[in-house]
């Protein structure tokens, strides 16, 4: 009976196998049980990927998955950038403490940041470029900010320092191939209007010009007589320097730029160390220009003197050798002697009157001498008869070319980046050497 019985029961055993389904089976797999730490959904072939507004991610607490945050970069044409008009990009810089997988999806959110509760969905956009480090923990995610985050809430944040500039809320999330959330960073960003900050900077400009145009200062008639522009930078002597031109242009380029940049980002802003190298090097080139000016007429005054006293000493001498002729043995010699130094007596008053007329002229320009745009590439000689201009002087060509084309590149960086961009050190180099040919050349002439 027992061989009978045992080949049924297995014939029932296999029967029970063949009618279990194998998902019953697959429950206590560990493979079924999601990894400790990670975020997943579910499995199946219809699962939605995690996004901006995932119910997943909507009601979490802000956070920073692996340790990920926000760094600011110094680095050229950066600044420590927070701010950026709609339809502009802008870059962030995401640094981990564990590494971002290479393959990792990167999604960028953004909506406007404000204290209400319901604070609306995020707009999901993906980033334009990716640079992940060599190890990994370093991420540079740039993105397109919208065109357009709708409509503003009555009680969005705006920056502290310039209430004109809203802010929005950023999200970064990165998830890696299998829809694990590796990365969660937070950060929020002004919103400007590069036209309201140019209009500002307009303003700015127009407003330091009408100050300068109304500060009144000694000066020589023919000074009066030119424009308001020309008497700003015009020496005593009645002259256009190119030195004082351009510690004007580069005080204003600086201004205005950082005017600007201030309005765009409603923040105080750092000025590069380029620009005020800059800045810096206009202002010894304006110094130097102005000491060798008041040398020159120092030295034109004490030369006039030097002469009156030459010219003293030999009608004093003259006066000698005629009494001397009085009382000579041989009267003709005595006479010969007298008349030499009476004729150089003569000369030496000539050279003196020159020489102070020069000093005169130097220190009270006449009023037929009035600045010209010309007096900036010319070398002028002043005589005591008038003013000899000279050939064009190549070394205020070479500075005013080089003053005007960094100035112009300031310019525009500053309208395009929205920040004060660094100066390359191989234009501060060529700014230092074109300024110290120029008063080389000045003082040797």
């Amino acid at each position: 009976m027992s061989k009978t019985i045992v080949p049924g029961f297995l014939g029932v055993i296999c029967w029970l196998m063949l009618c279990i389904p194998p998902a019953v089976l697959a429950d206590d797999s560990p493979q079924s049980k999601p990894e400790a730490g990670k975020q997943q959904v579910a499995a199946s072939d219809g699962a939605k990927p995690l996004g901006c507004n995932s119910p997943e991610l909507s009601n979490r607490v802000i956070s920073t998955a692996g340790g990920s945050s926000i760094v600011q970069e110094t680095g050229y044409g950066l600044q420590r950038k927070s701010w950026s008009p709609l339809g502009d990009t802008i870059r962030f810089t995401i640094k981990s403490f564990s590494a971002i997988p290479e393959d990792a999806s990167v999604l960028v959110c953004f909506r406007w940041e404000s204290g209400s509760a319901s604070k609306g969905g995020f707009l999901e956009t993906h980033p334009s470029q990716l640079d992940l480090s060599s190890d990994r923990k370093q991420l540079n995610v740039t993105v397109k900010v919208p065109d357009d985050l709708g409509a503003q809430p009555a009680n969005v944040n705006h920056v502290a320092l310039l209430p004109l500039v809203p802010l929005a809320e950023v999200q970064i999330l990165a998830l890696d191939h299998a829809n694990h959330l590796v990365a969660d960073v937070p950060a929020e960003i002004g919103i400007t209007s590069p036209f309201a900050a140019v209009v500002l900077a307009i303003v700015a400009t127009i407003l330091g010009l009408a100050i300068l145009s109304r500060v009144k200062r000694p000066q020589a008639v023919g000074i009066r007589k030119s424009r308001w522009l020309l008497q700003l930078i015009s020496t005593k002597d009645g002259f256009a320097s190119l030195s004082q031109l351009q510690v004007l242009l580069w005080t204003f380029v600086v201004a205005v730029s950082a005017v600007y940049v201030m309005s765009l980002s409603g923040r105080l802003v750092e000025i590069t160390s380029g620009t005020l190298i800059l800045l810096g090097i206009a202002g010894a080139a304006g110094v130097g220009a102005a000491v060798h000016n008041g040398a020159q007429i120092t030295n034109a005054q004490s030369a006039a003197d030097d002469a009156a006293a030459t010219h003293a000493k030999a009608q004093n001498a003259a006066a000698q050798a005629a009494v001397a002729t009085q009382t000579a043995t041989d009267a003709k010699e005595a006479a010969r002697l007298a008349q030499e130094k009476q004729d150089d007596a003569g000369k030496k008053a000539g050279e003196a009157e020159k020489l102070k007329k020069i000093a005169e002229r130097l220190k009270n320009p006449p009023e037929d001498q009035i600045p010209k745009w010309s007096d900036l590439l010319i070398n002028q000689t002043v005589t005591d008869t008038g003013v000899v201009a000279q050939e064009v002087d190549v070394t205020r060509v070479q500075m005013l070319l080089f003053t005007l084309v960094t100035a112009v590149f300031v310019l525009i960086t500053v309208a395009t980046t929205y920040v004060i961009p660094e100066i390359p050190s191989g234009f501060v180099t060529l700014m230092g050497i074109s300024n110290g040919v120029y008063l080389g050349s000045k003082i040797t002439s």
